[in-house]
């Protein structure tokens, strides 16, 4: 209180202020609170503290990773988290083919994988996806109960029917992407078929790397009682992946 003194600053104008300051403070908090909330909400809570604070920049509020992540902790937000799950198994070639796009991995390329998804009764059913290696866009995707070549099949022309064709499709070794219908596919539009190494999913990464932020960020969110209702809510999903879903690329990080 000596600095007081010597300002000839009053006590109780010192304190009003220091009240003043944090009053405000914690007001601002409750609006921030209930803005992460509904950004977290409205982003399947797919959300954590970098992208809401990119969020809130967006709406010209700049605040720190360290603050936000304060008033998520204090408002119950959290980002979604991935659980396990057993996946039945798959047929796979056990021929080994090559890996063309090894040394230049977004070389004009598509990546294309299976994946399985649950119904609320327990069934089976298989999402099959093409993503730009580029772009990291979604281009065309399908869901059946039956994991088949016709699956991959449709899939692929769907891509092939509304976007420029690559020079090479990247794909694991599973039977449907070694079947004849498919590989006639590929040849038919001079694609050249790379495949991921036996045992190295990690060959594909970014198409499995979706797969998982799709489980992740909405698949184990909600329950869906036909395949319908899930065919309508990945189709939301991959729509708002590819259009409004934060990246943290090439962005610089303000902490405090």
């Amino acid at each position: 209180m000596m600095v007081l003194r010597l300002l000839k600053i009053p006590k109780s104008t010192y304190f009003d202020w220091v009240h003043y300051t944090e009053s405000q403070r914690q007001r601002e908090d409750t609006i921030l609170k209930a803005l992460l909330r509904e950004i977290w909400q409205n982003n399947y809570k797919a959300y954590g503290a970098p992208r809401l604070r990119l969020a809130l920049a967006d709406l010209n509020l700049h605040h720190g990773t360290n603050r936000v992540r304060r008033l998520m902790r204090e408002a119950g937000i959290y980002s979604v988290m991935s659980r396990r799950f057993n996946k039945p198994t798959t047929t796979v070639d056990y021929r080994q083919r090559p890996n063309l796009i090894r040394h230049s991995p977004e070389a004009n390329a598509w990546s294309m994988d299976i994946t399985y998804l649950k119904l609320s009764n327990g069934q089976w059913v298989y999402l099959a996806s093409v993503l730009e290696l580029q772009t990291r866009k979604i281009l065309a995707h399908q869901i059946s109960a039956t994991m088949d070549t016709k699956l991959v099949v449709t899939t692929l022309q769907r891509s092939l029917s509304t976007d420029k064709k690559p020079n090479y499709l990247h794909t694991d070794m599973g039977s449907q992407f070694t079947s004849f219908g498919f590989e006639n596919l590929l040849k038919r539009h001079k694609i050249d078929h790379s495949y991921s190494k036996l045992g190295h999913p990690y060959d594909n990464a970014k198409i499995e790397s979706f797969h998982s932020l799709l489980k992740r960020e909405m698949i184990y969110q909600f329950r869906f009682p036909s395949i319908a209702h899930l065919i309508l809510d990945v189709s939301k999903y991959i729509h708002w992946f590819n259009n409004e879903r934060i990246s943290l690329a090439n962005q610089k990080i303000k902490v405090a």
